[in-house]
């Protein structure tokens, strides 16, 4: 056993050496900064010093929080609304672009729809901020209808869709670009003996495309499911003072209480938390979609 045992490390002792420099990466910028902020959830909020265990105090007060609260239901509004719409319209626009006969149509469309998610979402925040400030384009075509002015940055009412909009803006062409490789690889002999037995377009496109895509469209909804919790850099881009109650997200509250007002402890429960619940949402949508099945 042993002698097997050594003839594989011989053998295989590039790939391990290789994977070193990776594992030594996630060890200390990841597992460690989890191991470090996990401690860090069970004692007292000091910046200097020995911090004391409080046991699971800043847990109890985090559940209790009311800004914690309305910050769970923004990460769930929004990430839930987030993850619907990434997944339709990405679906619906490799549809569409598959039906594109013209090769170079299809690649401009392909090209304009996935820029935007080459951008950071400070970028992102900007482009939307000079569409929908006072003197955006927004408001320069409502005053073609005679439109009062809308400050739809500071409308509380309009503040979740905007952000809503801007993700799926920045996002919608990745994911159609998932589905249209997964579109690629279907067998085309399916389509001519479907044209044989004189299937139309939507026939093939409901009982060829859609269902070939099932292994693709579990791997983009487990995707999906990890950031229903997780959104910060476009909410911190747009956040202020007139729509922070309406898209607050709860990496938002962690950053706040953690960095701003030196609350690590506390910050630090909120991260666990956060970490629980989108492991929990994950699990339960894997099982949901079957995706660990053969």
């Amino acid at each position: 056993m042993n002698t097997t045992r050594q003839r594989r490390l011989k053998k295989f002792r590039v790939f391990y050496l290789m994977f070193l420099p990776v594992a030594a990466y996630f060890i200390i910028f990841t597992y460690y900064p989890f191991l470090k902020g996990l401690i860090m959830s069970f004692q007292e909020n000091r910046l200097l010093g020995v911090r004391p265990f409080c046991g699971l105090e800043n847990y109890r007060f985090v559940i209790k929080e009311p800004n914690f609260l309305a910050s769970v239901k923004n990460s769930l509004i929004i990430g839930l609304w987030d993850m619907g719409l990434y997944f339709g319209f990405s679906l619906v626009l490799a549809l569409i672009l598959n039906e594109v006969a013209n090769r170079m149509v299809k690649q401009s469309i392909q090209t304009i729809a996935y820029l935007p998610y080459l951008f950071s979402w400070a970028v992102i925040g900007g482009v939307w901020a000079l569409i929908f400030d006072l003197q955006g384009l927004a408001n320069k075509f409502l005053s073609l209808f005679s439109v009062e002015p809308i400050f739809f940055l500071a409308t509380p009412s309009l503040a979740r869709p905007l952000i809503i909009a801007m993700g799926v803006w920045r996002s919608m062409g990745y994911f159609a670009l998932l589905f249209t490789v997964a579109i690629m690889t279907i067998d085309q002999q399916l389509f001519e003996a479907a044209r044989i037995d004189g299937a139309g377009r939507f026939t093939q496109i409901t009982h060829i495309i859609i269902p070939s895509l099932t292994g693709t469209m579990k791997t983009i909804v487990v995707l999906l499911s990890i950031g229903v919790l997780t959104h910060f850099d476009e909410i911190y881009v747009m956040v202020n003072p007139a729509n922070r109650r309406m898209i607050g997200t709860l990496l938002l509250y962690v950053y706040e209480t953690g960095i701003l007002n030196f609350k690590t402890g506390t910050a630090s429960a909120g991260a666990t938390l956060v970490m629980i619940g989108t492991v929990a949402i994950t699990g339960l949508i894997r099982k949901f979609t079957g995706y660990d099945e053969e």
